[in-house]
């Protein structure tokens, strides 16, 4: 789960504090303000435009992003948010001048290398319905590269860009640009390999000119049923797309140029926050206790929560003598432990009696963006609904099954 790692730092600020009560409202005005009073410090308007991007407002993050870095060209935090605005357009030569800038270099090498071509362009069908291969313990669909033979992909929320199992990228000769380590489940960090592929096959719809990541995936198919497992289709991909996880009807639905109408009886609309390229967030809460935000990652196989201590804490949550277990993640083996979720809600969605797994939530995590992520919300819950991502009007739409 590798994540754009903002340097934030402590709050020190009224509108950092803000920040950290998740009071985001309260938060763009007083950064707003600041800015204002401080007409050399780039920290509240880097802090602003963030706030901007996380709702998709892309033109306002621009604004705000970029007047924080003609104030201070060293403001990494605002150079790599420009590049994820730039990202999101599909402007990966911009991007690539402002991860740069940022000091990423591999990162904006790969972009750069896609220079004559469009990125994620799509060829085939307005719609495709891509059937599972399985859907539990994880949802497992089918897919090609560079038209090579079918392979099997998880579908995984959790992931960004399209990621592929090391050893299926060199067969498939795939051109990389160097890498980092970035931290998966459980705090655990993994070597992650930037690269580009041609092209990748979802059923009739060909997605052409890609960024990837490449990893070394061995120690997650095992544990899902799949030794063979090619990659990971991620949230970079969804975005493309009014995208609809049915888990229900057991398939993953990709629809271009397409908008949700208003909800029918029954379905729960949720607005939806974008942290950076993939880190989805949404309001709720564990059991009875205090609203606080989740991340929206469908790939916590056998678990319908896990979270910090913190949340645990405050929940009365304690291992007592329940028995653990090994679990793995991208970065590896890790330890964790099951505890009864009396109530978990997203939204105005609710669902009693589930299981929650301590130990995969990232410690990282909790405050990387200067505010707290609370809990993951997963396929455990998530697994009673057709998911819908509409990401034009940032919405998560949560569709029970049909009695």
């Amino acid at each position: 789960m590798p994540t754009l790692s903002l340097p934030f730092r402590r709050a020190h600020s009224d509108g950092e504090n803000y920040l950290r009560a998740n009071r985001f409202e309260e938060a763009e005005q007083t950064f707003a303000d600041e800015a204002a009073a401080r007409p050399n410090d780039p920290r509240s308007l880097a802090n602003s435009g963030h706030l901007a991007l996380m709702r998709n407002d892309l033109a306002l993050a621009e604004q705000r992003l970029s007047e924080a870095v003609a104030r201070d060209r060293n403001c990494r935090e605002a150079s790599t948010l420009l590049a994820e605005v730039s990202y999101r357009r599909g402007d990966f030569a911009t991007a690539a001048t402002h991860q740069a800038a940022a000091g990423n270099r591999h990162v904006a090498a790969k972009l750069r290398s896609f220079a004559g071509r469009r990125p994620y362009d799509l060829e085939g069908p307005e719609v495709v319905r891509l059937p599972f291969v399985r859907t539990d313990p994880l949802p497992i669909l089918t897919a090609r590269v560079n038209g090579g033979a079918e392979a099997r992909f998880l579908l995984d929320t959790g992931g960004a860009e399209l990621i592929l199992d090391a050893p299926f990228a060199r067969a498939a000769a795939i051109p990389t640009f160097g890498g980092q380590r970035s931290y998966f489940g459980g705090g655990k960090s993994a070597r992650v390999i930037q690269g580009t592929t041609e092209s990748l096959t979802l059923g009739d719809l060909t997605i052409r000119n890609l960024p990837v990541h490449v990893m070394n995936l061995g120690p997650i198919g095992p544990m899902l049923g799949e030794p063979g497992l090619a990659g990971i289709v991620g949230t970079c991909l969804l975005y493309r797309f009014l995208a609809t996880i049915d888990y229900p009807g057991e398939a993953l639905m990709l629809r271009r140029k397409a908008r949700l109408g208003p909800p029918s009886a029954g379905v729960i609309d949720i607005p939806l926050l974008m942290a950076d390229d993939h880190i989805m967030l949404a309001e709720g809460r564990l059991n009875d206790g205090p609203s606080t935000l989740f991340f929206v990652d469908s790939g916590l196989g056998g678990g319908a929560f896990t979270c910090p201590a913190s949340t645990l804490k405050e929940a009365g949550i304690v291992r007592g003598s329940t028995a653990g277990g090994e679990g793995s993640g991208g970065g590896g083996a890790m330890k964790v432990w099951p505890f009864d979720v009396a109530a978990l809600s997203l939204g105005e969605a609710r669902r009693e009696g589930l299981q929650g797994i301590a130990g995969p939530f990232p410690p990282q995590l909790e405050w990387e963006y200067g505010f707290r992520i609370g809990g993951l919300v997963s396929h455990g819950f998530l697994g009673a609904y057709a998911v819908t991502f509409d990401f034009e009007r940032m919405i998560i739409r949560l569709e029970p099954a049909a009695d």
